[in-house]
């Protein structure tokens, strides 16, 4: 097989290719995705994985949106009752169950907690021990490797993506920028879990690492911002 640029009834245009897997990404680098220079943005939850597809001369970088830890947990519970499209993770029994009663399962805690730190040092089986040295690793990743966006900020991530890998000069980017994150698209309402609650303190016991990792990647934002308006200025000077 070859890589190929398939093209829907949308007009969204897609390589061959799944990067959600590890299997995928394997795929893809076999394929050459890097070399043909078809693809704009790889998605995947697997950036180790994602980084050897790349080399010295086909480069790539990082970004990704990051969620409150807790936040997350909350939307995936809600998400997962309703997603009969995702096959194995659609859980619709949830629907019957509270949300406190799942956190205290433990293999909910052992998969569904700490997610961002152990996706980001390869930690990806069930782990209910996250080490510090670990949490150390994840953040020096994020440091080096990563541009970040806060979900937080959503409309002020996306400009800063923009700017960094060159899409801001796109023919529709304002019509996609108005419709799919000011107004916003994909959504799931549900209840809040307000802050102090029997939920949020699991929620945070649960997410005590992640939590950690989260307040770094604000820190990282504001500092990246800083170092943007320094880098505009050197280059308008």
């Amino acid at each position: 097989q070859t890589i190929e640029v398939l093209e829907n009834w949308h007009g969204i245009k897609n390589i061959n290719v799944d990067t959600t897997t590890k299997e995928g990404l394997i795929r893809a680098g076999k394929l050459g995705l890097a070399e043909s220079g078809l693809a704009d943005v790889v998605f995947t939850s697997y950036p180790s994985e994602a980084a050897d597809i790349f080399n010295p001369i086909n480069k790539g970088a990082f970004f990704s949106l990051f969620r409150h830890p807790n936040e997350r947990t909350v939307s995936l519970f809600y998400f997962i009752q309703i997603a009969s499209w995702q096959g194995k993770t659609y859980t619709p029994h949830l629907k019957n169950m509270k949300l406190e009663d799942w956190l205290r399962k433990d293999r909910v805690k052992c998969t569904q907690g700490n997610v961002m730190t152990r996706l980001l040092i390869g930690k990806y089986k069930k782990a209910c021990v996250i080490t510090e040295e670990e949490l150390q690793m994840a953040k020096d990743v994020l440091r080096r490797k990563f541009t970040i966006g806060l979900m937080s900020k959503m409309e002020e991530s996306v400009e800063r993506f923009d700017r960094r890998f060159g899409w801001y000069d796109n023919e529709k980017r304002q019509q996609c920028f108005d419709s799919h994150i000011k107004v916003g698209d994909n959504k799931n309402p549900h209840k809040e879990v307000k802050e102090g609650s029997e939920a949020w303190k699991l929620l945070t016991e649960m997410n005590s690492v992640d939590i950690r990792l989260y307040e770094y990647a604000v820190k990282l934002f504001e500092l990246q911002k800083d170092q943007n308006r320094i880098r505009g200025i050197t280059q308008q000077a």
